[in-house]
């Protein structure tokens, strides 16, 4: 084994002789207490000071984003709605072009069963003025 070194102070036994020392050494036990509390105390100061600065950027920050987040729906919420108002009108045109649709189809029908009862009419006179004409010929007429 190695040899150690013996570093650590002998203490003098504190006698009435010596008792000045060892009122210096609790004068500085006692500055050393008022050092260690006052470093404590500005350590707590200091984190203090940076939680509240942290809550100060942590509440803008959370600031700027609600209010990026707000003006995000609200151009969604105008740009949505802008094109809804642009399909409203493009099917309002679609059903006004429908309805004309309807209606001309509507008046071209009624215009064919005009058309259809008028021939049906003629046709059924025709066929009685032939059927007339037919019986009055005599039959020697009816062979040539």
């Amino acid at each position: 084994m190695a040899p150690t070194a013996n570093t650590a102070k002998t203490r003098k036994s504190a006698h009435d002789s010596d008792s000045d020392g060892y009122q210096d050494r609790l004068e500085e036990a006692e500055a050393a207490r008022i050092r260690l509390r006052k470093a404590r105390e500005d350590r707590d100061k200091k984190r203090n000071a940076l939680a509240a600065a942290y809550r100060r950027s942590l509440f803008t920050t959370q600031d700027r984003v609600q209010k990026s987040i707000a003006k995000y729906q609200a151009l969604h919420t105008e740009v949505h709605r802008s094109r809804l108002d642009r399909l409203k009108k493009a099917v309002d045109r679609r059903d006004e072009v429908l309805k004309a649709i309807a209606d001309k189809l509507d008046d071209l029908q009624r215009l064919m069963v005009g058309h259809g009862t008028r021939l049906r009419a003629l046709y059924d006179g025709r066929r009685i003025e032939v059927s007339s004409v037919l019986q009055g010929l005599s039959p020697q007429d009816k062979a040539s």
